[in-house]
């Protein structure tokens, strides 16, 4: 091999990285854990809306905000039961 190959390339999956997304049970819960990591950023995406829109006295696009805020909300927290209860039905008390 070629002193100039960079071993370390990002993009290439290490061996052990491989290894583990043949691994069953490994790659739906790291997919459960990007979607919870991208519905938690638009719960705060959609707060800061809500947020923007009420400071400056919107009510229409805060009401707008505020409903796609508590349906994300409950995607949310579906991903979160998932995630911690392993698909079992269980709905947080708030």
């Amino acid at each position: 091999m070629s002193s100039r190959h960079d071993r370390s390339n990002p993009f290439e999956p290490t061996v052990h990285e491989a290894q583990d997304s043949n691994s069953p049970g490994v790659v739906p819960e790291a997919d459960l854990m990007r979607g919870l990591q991208l519905a938690s950023d638009t719960v705060l995406r959609l707060a800061t809306q809500t947020h923007a829109a009420v400071a400056r006295g919107d009510a229409a696009s805060a009401e707008a905000a505020r409903m796609s805020l508590e349906k994300q909300l409950a995607l949310t927290t579906r991903l979160i039961d998932e995630l911690l209860f392993d698909g079992e039905v269980r709905h947080t008390t708030h």
